[in-house]
């Protein structure tokens, strides 16, 4: 049988066992202590009655029929050698006598089970007296003791399943005192991300094993983000100190092809040279909108979606058309947002220009904005291109990867187009997902949350 995994029940099936095995041993305890008490007490009795009896052969033997008769001692037997000399009523009703033989049957007190509802207590002594041996018997019905430990085990029986339920429920509720930092903690950790790693754990005033943990992860925290935040320095930097010498490449190189004295040689070999800057350029400025949607650039200001998207496809369908490509978009809801809108503009051009590109002529892209009362409000984005290989599925929106050598280096790409449309969509608090097309293509799903903040936030 397997452990709960849930910290919170394994601390309560902990914590209920060990407080049901207490209930258990003090319950056993009082019963055998309740026990003990009552055995004492019958055999003080019987101790009491031996002596009365011995009193009364000693003292006065003409005495014994009376006490037979009226008490104190209610079971007791005498007899003198092998013969019978005298027993109390209750004796004779007891069934007792063929049970003991003669002698000295029970000197230490001890149990008789004369039928399957009466249980005697019987004690026994030989008094040697004026040339006679007398055997004393007496006993003392245990039918009230019986009772008692009846009693007393069906009140621990029913309090049992009591003290379970009890026990499970209390340790239930300890477990969510003490794991209530941990949810807290956790829940915290969970919305820190790369994006706002600024953001800290919260750590209780008390100095206890939970706020040290905070401690640590805040600790933690705070290298992660100085470590992020240079890295996003030095990709700011060093894109915009690459920018000017690869515009003094560009011009050096447009200036060399104007000359007249040029040789076609060169010319091919200075044009070689300005395509790679042209690729470079497109690289450095791709870096540069990184490090904007990874730092707080941003410019927002309350943008419509679907307004932002008629202006896309507005503007790339000549580039469709110039493919022979239709783009249809289907405009179901509407939704505004805080955003920067050329930060998401460039997201949906990325998309939209990778569907285009990798699409076979004559072949329509689907765009559909609409919205969902779970999932929110999604925009869909099929074409009916090759597809991307299951393999490739997560690591499409990973920085500079292709799907294969030269791919997207023969369309004009850097490796950086999906990762930008992902950085900043999730800068806007979207996400973007590929899917299975169901006849073949990419079907890239954008989703915002159900209950976008307010545009003027």
């Amino acid at each position: 049988m397997s452990r709960p995994s849930n910290i919170r029940l394994r601390f309560t099936l902990l914590y209920g066992v060990a407080l049901v095995a207490t209930v258990m041993l003090f319950s056993a305890g009082i019963y055998f202590f309740v026990q003990s008490m009552l055995i004492n007490q019958i055999n003080n009795h019987l101790r009491k009655d031996l002596a009365t009896v011995i009193n009364y052969l000693r003292i006065d033997p003409d005495g014994l029929p009376n006490l037979a008769e009226i008490g104190p001692v209610h079971h007791f037997r005498v007899r003198d050698g092998n013969r019978p000399l005298i027993a109390s009523q209750e004796w004779q009703q007891s069934g007792l006598d063929p049970l003991l033989g003669a002698g000295n049957p029970y000197p230490a007190p001890h149990s008789v089970r004369v039928d399957d509802k009466r249980l005697y207590r019987v004690q026994s002594q030989l008094l040697p007296l004026d040339e006679h041996l007398y055997q004393i018997v007496v006993a003392h019905e245990e039918s009230n003791y019986r009772r008692t430990l009846n009693t007393l085990a069906l009140i621990i029986l029913l309090i049992l399943p009591v003290s379970v339920v009890l026990s499970l429920l209390v340790g239930y509720l300890i477990a969510g005192r003490v794991l209530a930092p941990i949810r807290s903690i956790t829940a915290k950790a969970r919305e820190i991300g790369a994006e706002n790693l600024a953001a800290r754990l919260p750590v209780s005033v008390e100095s206890n094993e939970f706020s040290n943990l905070a401690t640590v992860f805040n600790q933690t925290f705070e290298r992660l983000e100085d470590s992020f935040e240079r890295l996003r320095r030095f990709t700011s930097d060093a894109s915009h100190e690459l920018r000017t010498p690869l515009t003094a490449i560009r011009s050096i190189g447009e200036t060399a092809l104007q000359q007249q004295t040029v040789s076609p040689e060169c010319r091919e070999t200075i044009g070689s040279m300005l395509e790679e800057t042209d690729r470079l350029v497109q690289t450095v400025e791709s870096l540069l909108l990184l490090s904007r949607t990874d730092g707080s650039a941003l410019q927002k200001e309350p943008v419509e979606i679907g307004d932002l998207l008629d202006d896309v496809v507005e503007f790339l369908t000549v580039l469709a058309e110039d493919r022979q490509q239709q783009i249809v978009f289907a405009r179901e809801t509407s939704l505004t947002i805080p955003a920067d809108p050329c930060m998401l503009r460039r997201a949906f051009l990325n998309l939209m220009d990778n569907a285009i590109k990798y699409s076979p002529e004559q072949t329509s892209i689907t765009i559909r904005f609409y919205r969902t009362p779970d999932q929110g409000t999604i925009i869909d984005l099929l074409d009916h291109g090759p597809g991307i290989p299951d393999s490739d599925k997560e690591r499409i929106f990973d920085r500079f990867y292709r799907l294969d050598n030269g791919r997207s280096r023969d369309k004009g790409g850097t490796g950086l187009g999906l990762s930008i449309t992902k950085a900043a969509l999730e800068a806007h608090g979207g996400t973007i997902t590929l899917l299975d097309a169901p006849a073949g293509g990419c079907l890239f799903r954008v989703r915002f949350p159900a209950t976008p903040p307010h545009p003027n936030s």
